[in-house]
């Protein structure tokens, strides 16, 4: 089997890299000259972030909200009943037993800026539990996808006629109804004025929907005259920076919601000549038939007839 290089996937924005970059290929593209961040996308930030920096944001959030009420009833003497005299983290545990609201009894508001402070607290502690509630429950309930697809894209006759071909395939055990499947080609292409132009090709493929999504899905492109891939050699993809971009959506049948993947290959990720080891075996074991995800991502060199399954065809587009 042929070495694979590692796949370059396409990863969305996160924090903690540059907000503004993403990765397109094997190249980084960089935005400039927008403003990077709004206080209308903070919801959209807060469900972006990653688990770690969500509780950590929420834990020093929590902590510093107590920290300035405490401070607040520390600054002035007698605001809390019962508290020792310059005792700061008597402050401390009031301002955390009044933001949670539970009030164990043994402290309280000592005068009427206590509590007007204790109020102001109380109001402000039900206003995070009811945004961190919903900001967890917003990022658990987002649905998702498990389709994972193959690491490489390769092109092969298939039926007599050059075909690109790559794999998705369904690591849930569900189906996602009425799936569809779209592949854009992006290049760098040069106009008549040698002004250099990034062009997308839509490119048609041999079934772009189906539906049931259930295990796998060979997705083929036919390389022919209106092809834009047709004439083209290894050299040429990486000349012009070629990336192949698929995005796969559909109904998760479980969630009842929208769910997609995408993937994006490289010119040096589309293996010229190679075809993928069949993972599907028409021979039954009993009543049972192999499907081998193992074999996913695994490409052959043409004629060389390897990456057959016994009782398997060398191409099977299941």
């Amino acid at each position: 089997m042929s070495q694979q290089p590692p796949l370059q996937k396409a990863v969305r924005p996160r924090v903690g890299q540059v907000r503004g970059e993403f990765q397109l290929g094997t190249s980084r593209i960089k935005r400039i000259g927008i403003n990077r961040w709004h206080w209308g996308d903070i919801y959209h930030w807060m469900l972006t972030i990653s688990w770690p920096q969500f509780f950590l944001l929420i834990g020093a959030l929590y902590f510093f909200t107590n920290l300035v009420f405490a401070l607040a009833f520390y600054l002035v003497p007698g605001s809390i009943s019962n508290a020792r005299p310059g005792y700061f983290p008597d402050c401390v545990f009031f301002s955390i037993e009044t933001l949670a609201t539970v009030g164990y009894g043994f402290m309280n508001p000592g005068s009427t800026y206590g509590h007007v402070v204790a109020s102001t607290e109380i109001l402000l502690g039900m206003v995070e539990v009811a945004a961190v509630t919903g900001l967890l429950f917003a990022r658990f309930s987002r649905p998702t996808s498990r389709i994972m697809f193959s690491e490489v894209a390769v092109i092969t006759p298939f039926n007599g006629v050059p075909t690109l071909m790559l794999r998705a395939g369904n690591e849930r055990a569900n189906l996602i109804l009425e799936a569809s499947v779209r592949a854009s080609l992006v290049r760098r292409e040069t106009t008549l004025e040698g002004q250099v132009f990034t062009r997308f090709y839509d490119l048609t493929l041999e079934r772009e929907h189906s539906g049931v999504f259930a295990l796998t899905w060979t997705i083929l492109h036919k390389i022919d005259e209106s092809s834009p891939l047709f004439g083209k050699s290894q050299q040429d993809l990486q000349n012009e920076g070629t990336t192949l971009t698929v995005a796969i959506s559909g109904t998760d049948d479980t969630l009842n919601d929208f769910v997609h993947a995408r993937q994006t290959y490289a010119a040096e990720h589309i293996y010229f000549n190679h075809h993928f080891a069949d993972i599907m075996s028409d021979k039954l074991e009993g009543n049972v038939r192999i499907l081998d995800y193992s074999k996913f991502h695994d490409i052959y060199p043409d004629g060389s007839g390897e990456g057959l399954m016994p009782g398997a065809a060398l191409a099977h587009p299941g």
